[in-house]
């Protein structure tokens, strides 16, 4: 009898481990996963909280209490990162890179979002703090920490062969235009 043999593990994917305890309701952890080298984002499921989260290959824990565990990648500091977190997750939605499972719609982040204002850009939006809870906290977390998964990723790539192909042919033909004359 042969034994099957183990199934490689995708560099390329990442599991974020999110977890949120200093906000409304009970702790809550998301369990997410995303593809660095394409920075989509599935929002899976939600599971048990843990005492310790133990550190694993491709896994990024990200959590708002960090005092409470041995170990963790990202920490959040409202006061310092709610702007990029909020950032992070318009982004994403607006790319079209992100997916919340259906088990988890009661924690989706746009059910906590509000118009604050209206200025020269258009709609400013702001996350309605009376209704956010652990839940929400934490697919925000777990968006942030895939856009630094993924961002980390294209800054780190080191381009493959066919990448300079496509560079060399792509410098060929600019270099007919290069002389060209060019008025505004």
């Amino acid at each position: 009898m042969t034994s099957k043999p183990a199934k490689p593990i995708n560099p390329n994917l990442v599991t974020i481990d999110a977890r949120a305890a200093s906000y409304d309701g009970e702790p809550v952890r998301i369990l997410a996963v995303t593809s660095a080298d394409s920075g989509k984002i599935l929002v899976a499921k939600q599971d048990t909280w843990r005492d310790q989260p133990k550190a694993k290959e491709n896994t990024i824990v990200v959590t708002d209490t960090p005092n409470l565990f041995g170990h963790w990648g990202m920490a959040f500091n409202e006061k310092e990162q709610m702007s990029t977190v909020m950032s992070a997750y318009k982004a994403a939605n607006a790319a079209g890179l992100l997916s919340i499972d259906d088990s988890l719609a009661r924690f989706d982040p746009k059910n906590v979002i509000q118009t604050r204002k209206f200025d020269e850009r258009g709609r400013a939006l702001d996350f309605d703090s009376m209704g956010m809870n652990n839940g929400h906290i934490a697919v925000l977390l777990a968006i942030w920490a895939a856009g630094q998964a993924h961002g980390g990723y294209v800054i780190t790539r080191q381009p493959s062969d066919d990448d300079n192909d496509d560079q060399d042919d792509q410098d060929d033909d600019d270099s007919e235009f290069e002389m060209m004359p060019f008025s505004i």
